[in-house]
């Protein structure tokens, strides 16, 4: 699935693959432009969402679906609110998660359904983020790469710990096991962050299908040297494929006009 969406001043490129190894894929993509009113230029927002149903999981595809359901009919109808984005994100993966156990416990045929998901809400510059799992977002400029969200996994607490290193990560043989999703436990508390986009900055979500073969520098690469967000998008899908493709690729970039 491919498309190529112009919001306002930037210009946003989206895609899922299912890889070299999946059969199929797991993984749920979401991007809304939202105008409101009149004066709808000081009233638009974009809504993105990135959902990695869990493979080796049941249903995990149903999972994601879910999931950006929850999340968008959380979201869209409060977006005019006095309210804060940011808890609004995470009120839309609380629900999600709610959503998941509730339809697993009535359908047992669904049991074990789980998913990641990264989100984010973005209002001019301003961008407010929600996360769970090991789904990421990243900011890239021309300068660096920087990774704006936390994994929810087993290795990244043990680099919190010292224990290992980013790159050992990369080759743990528990590298794949998280320590949060939505659907597992009972209660979740995903995170959340707000961040200002300069105008050559380029926003990126995506699934640890795409940083499992990919570093962050590659990432970088891949953005800053294609003309245009959708190009990006297909060059690292193509990438990640190339490098094995052990896992569905999915990837959301928001950045600047074509060039």
């Amino acid at each position: 699935m491919t498309n190529n969406i112009k919001f306002s001043t930037r210009v946003l490129g989206m895609m899922t693959d299912v890889g070299k190894k999946r059969k199929i894929d797991e993984d749920s993509i979401l991007a809304a432009e939202l105008l409101f009113g009149v004066d709808a230029e000081q009233n638009a927002f974009k809504l993105l969402v990135v959902a990695d149903g869990l493979g080796g999981h049941l249903h995990g595809d149903v999972a994601s679906k879910m999931a950006l359901n929850s999340i968008a009919h959380t979201v869209v109808p409060h977006l005019l609110d006095k309210t804060s984005f940011t808890r609004l994100l995470g009120e839309g993966i609380r629900n999600a998660h709610n959503m998941i156990l509730d339809c697993a416990n009535k359908h047992p045929e669904l049991s074990g359904m789980c998913t990641t998901v990264v989100c984010a809400l973005v209002m001019n510059n301003n961008v407010y983020m929600a996360n769970i799992g090991d789904s990421r977002a990243y900011v890239i400029s021309p300068d660096e790469i920087r990774r704006v969200t936390k994994d929810h996994s087993f290795v990244q607490m043990l680099i919190d710990d010292g224990k290992i290193t980013e790159e050992d990560a990369r080759t743990h043989p528990q590298r794949n096991a998280i320590t949060k999703a939505i659907g597992v436990e009972s209660n979740i508390e995903p995170d959340t962050m707000r961040l200002t986009l300069d105008t050559d900055e380029y926003l990126l979500l995506c699934c640890d299908g795409v940083t499992a073969h990919l570093s962050d520098n590659d990432i970088k690469e891949a953005i800053l040297d294609s003309t245009n967000p959708q190009k990006a998008c297909s060059c690292i899908v193509d990438m990640a494929n190339e490098r094995g493709g052990t896992d569905n690729i999915s990837l959301i970039v928001l950045g600047t006009e074509q060039r």
